[in-house]
């Protein structure tokens, strides 16, 4: 098996030399019938400008990758190069449909986020006082092809989505100029969640100049291929695929505030509205012994796993399904609406009055007026409840072992 991977590989990485000298680079790969995408409105021939912020952002990211290339050898050259190529390659596309980087030039501006931090990370193994990752990068190559690398394979990870938009030919830029109406463009919906990695090599010969490519070396071609391969399977073949996936979902979290809160139907606001409607319609109590839902000013405590289950229980009338528990911990901790720690752990432990003394729950911390309905405020009973501090929390749990504080119910997460 290992030796069929590796001469598939090698037949990939010759049918793609061979398109990165052709003169008219036209992959023999098939060429979908129609672009397919998310976006309708392009303006015929060319790209609407973005909105100035989304402008001022590019523009940063694109400095901020400049700066980290050196002069020397065409290096800085090159990276302009290529980044101009990218920008006509994917033009205005979004990075998704209904995910992260889903408005207008969301491929690009997440190509260019996840490029960046692979620079960053290439970059502190050259400080004095941070040793090289030997797993990752290879210190006896060439560390300006290496650095090269680092910064291809961020860039083209995600290229494989073109397949998903434009034909196969050409760049976005050029099918726009030869269109001959306002183009629709609509997502395929027989593509395979991830399936994009695998095709990402095809599409370099886009980016890459046969300079580049002698920049980088025919040896170390395959390197990159497995890089822009392995980001989106399990087993993230290689330490530098690995890493990129890891920027790559970093660059996802980052963008998770704007898209999760903004989408009526994602995940995030599926379950808020869930939680409003109960505690609107009194299926979830809120201060009152043994309820799930605690207020104190401006912090609202929702107990779980208790909510949870009720929550799914209300959208599954609707045939809304929530992912996992520690799934969607996950999502309102990228989204920003629940107390985190600097981990991303946003399970609180809090303590709460109770019948024969204080009582701990697992909560999750919400903004008040995020999940409970302004008329109902002024109607709630004063009611308190505190987080306990991380290491009161296994100090506790050590007195109670020992038997030496009074017995606390806790309940269990889910």
């Amino acid at each position: 098996m290992v030796k069929a991977a590796a001469a598939l590989m090698r037949k990939i990485w010759r049918q793609i030399f061979r398109q990165i000298f052709r003169q008219n680079r036209t992959l023999t790969l098939p060429v979908p019938a129609h672009p397919r995408g998310q976006q309708s409105g392009a303006v015929l021939g060319t790209f609407e400008p973005p909105p100035e912020s989304q402008r001022v952002l590019l523009d940063e990211l694109t400095e901020n990758i400049l700066s980290r290339l050196p002069e020397e050898l065409d290096c800085r050259a090159r990276g302009r190069r290529v980044m101009a190529k990218l920008r006509d390659l994917v033009g205005d596309l979004p990075a998704s449909a209904d995910h992260h980087h889903s408005s207008r030039f969301g491929l690009l501006q997440h190509s260019l986020e996840v490029a960046l931090k692979m620079l960053e990370e290439f970059e502190k193994t050259l400080l004095p006082d941070a040793p090289p990752d030997l797993a990752v990068f290879n210190t006896e190559a060439d560390p300006l092809q290496t650095q090269c690398l680092c910064f291809l394979a961020g860039l083209g990870h995600d290229l494989g989505k073109l397949l998903d938009w434009s034909p196969l030919n050409q760049t976005y830029a050029e099918f726009l100029r030869q269109v001959k109406v306002e183009p629709v463009l609509e997502w395929n919906e027989k593509r395979v969640h991830g399936g994009h990695a695998q095709f990402s090599p095809w599409l370099m010969h886009h980016l890459l100049s046969p300079a580049d490519v002698r920049f980088i070396g025919l040896g170390r071609l395959p390197e990159l291929a497995a890089a822009l391969t392995g980001t989106h399977t399990p087993d993230q073949s290689t330490p530098l695929a690995r890493l990129v996936s890891t920027l790559d979902q970093q660059s996802v979290e980052q963008a998770a505030p704007d898209w999760m809160l903004k989408r009526p139907d994602s995940k995030v606001n599926q379950f808020i509205r869930a939680l409003r409607d109960l505690i609107s319609g009194g299926r979830l109590r809120v201060n009152s012994p043994g309820a799930p839902v605690y207020v104190t000013c401006d912090s609202a405590a929702v107990v779980v796993p208790r909510s949870l289950s009720a929550a799914r229980g209300y959208l599954k009338e609707d045939k809304i399904t929530l992912p996992s528990n520690h799934h969607l911990y996950d999502l309102l901790a990228q989204a920003e609406v629940v107390e985190a720690d600097e981990n991303g752990q946003c399970v609180k432990r809090i303590r709460v009055p109770g019948k024969r003394g204080p009582v701990e729950l697992y909560a999750l911390i919400f903004a008040t007026n995020t999940i409970i309905p302004q008329a109902i405020l002024p109607m709630l009973p004063t009611f308190t409840f505190e987080v306990v501090p991380e290491e009161l929390t296994q100090t506790s749990a050590l007195a109670h072992s020992r038997k030496e504080s009074p017995a606390i119910a806790v309940q269990p997460l889910g």
